[in-house]
């Protein structure tokens, strides 16, 4: 059985997370003045396509029967001076974005420009169009995604008594409904309007599909680098002792799977941490850890199981293979080159206990077992290897 977490992986595990949690290329990740600017490009880039529209309807007097030119016009200019005010805003957000106060009020004045120019345009073609309803759920989910609930509330929960108070009263009566129309049938029967609301919702709906797959794309691949992350011991790199729980469930699962456990205690660690200091203790707990996993097999497993204990998961191992590993092991820590800040030499060693996996046991017992054989080494001496049979053996022998 291969693990499904590597000691190996962790280093390339930390540059993800560098790249990905702490880099600004993820766009989560973006500060909230520059997710201000992508707002305000999407937002000139959606009044350039209501500019486009509305010049395309004034050179084209076929369809000016079904349009309010006046109203076209106006908004026309609306729009121009709108896109206007969106390009200009990206200086501020762009230029002081270091600036307190930019960066408290300046994503409020900016949602909220965004919001009113949407809810104007939205009223004029309709605010029960198709137009009008895709744009308003399309941008309300991401820019829940993207900022602050309660930007995006400040600005949301008075566009929606607008559109809803715009709708009613126009129901009633009481305001044209979709003014910038001239209608003489039901809008569905009429090809210039369909069109029109095919043309304002294929590039909204088009962009915030793509956005927000790409934000939950980041999401999901973040989530799962956290969960790998919060697998891993910050120190030593190895796995901590919840994942190698959850190894051991797996293997347990699996009851024809043969595999030995080996439990290392480095020798007089503390007085390591209270000579040479917490740090020299840090370091020597890394090499260890670095020692392990070069030693073992691809298909094994290392993990930190205490403060000063190691385990080993040895897949598919006879009892005298995990010996020869663990000897190796062993042979390899007493040999570790660690210095003191005074040049002094660390001496290091550490014991080994070595059980085998049973199908009558579960892997409680078989730690209970490497627990015994572990023992066993401490109490002949340290810095050697033991495995429970023989402890069984010579459990009445002294060493």
């Amino acid at each position: 059985m291969k693990p499904t977490f590597s000691p190996n992986l962790s280093s390339s595990l930390k540059e993800k997370i560098a790249k990905y949690l702490i880099e600004d290329e993820v766009v989560m990740n973006w500060s909230v003045l520059n997710k201000c600017i992508l707002m305000l490009i999407l937002g000139s880039l959606v009044h350039v396509i209501w500019i486009v529209w509305k010049v395309f309807v004034l050179v084209s007097p076929n369809v000016w029967h079904w349009v309010n030119l006046p109203l076209l016009k106006l908004q026309l200019g609306l729009n121009i001076l709108t896109l206007m005010v969106f390009i200009g805003l990206i200086y501020p957000c762009s230029v002081w974005r270091k600036k307190p106060a930019v960066q408290q009020w300046l994503p409020y004045v900016c949602v909220a420009i965004f919001v009113i120019s949407l809810c104007r345009d939205g009223y004029i073609v309709g605010v029960l169009s198709p137009a009008t309803m895709i744009s308003y759920i399309s941008l309300v989910t991401v820019g829940l995604v993207l900022f602050k609930r309660k930007i995006v509330y400040y600005a949301l929960i008075p566009a929606t008594l607008y559109l809803v108070l715009s709708g009613y009263l126009s129901l009633q009566g009481q305001i044209s409904y979709a003014p910038i129309f001239y209608l003489h049938s039901l809008p569905y029967q009429n090809m210039f309007w369909v069109l029109t609301m095919m043309y304002f919702i294929a590039p909204i709906l088009i962009t915030c599909l793509i956005l927000f797959e790409i934000l939950l794309s980041q999401w999901r691949h973040r989530e799962k680098l956290i969960q790998h992350l919060s697998q891993i011991d910050p120190l030593t790199n190895a796995l901590n002792r919840r994942s190698i729980s959850d190894c051991l469930e797996k293997l347990e699962r699996k009851p024809t799977t043969s595999y030995a456990l080996v439990l290392i205690d480095l020798d007089h660690f503390k007085r390591i941490n209270d000579q040479y200091g917490h740090d020299k203790g840090d370091e020597t707990l890394i090499k260890v850890s670095e020692v392990l996993s070069q030693i073992i097999r691809d298909s094994d497993v290392v993990g930190r199981f205490g403060g000063e204990e190691f385990i080993l998961i040895l897949n598919q191992s006879s009892l005298e293979q995990a010996k020869i590993i663990a000897e190796r092991c062993r042979q390899a820590i007493q040999q570790l080159n660690l210095i003191s800040d005074l040049g002094e030499t660390i001496q290091v060693t550490a014991s080994f206990g070595i059980a085998l996996s049973n199908t009558l046991l579960r892997p409680q017992q078989l730690l209970s077992q490497a627990d015994k054989a572990l023992y066993e080494a401490k109490a002949c001496g340290r810095n050697q290897v033991k495995c429970y049979q023989e402890e069984l053996l010579r459990e009445a022998k002294l060493c």
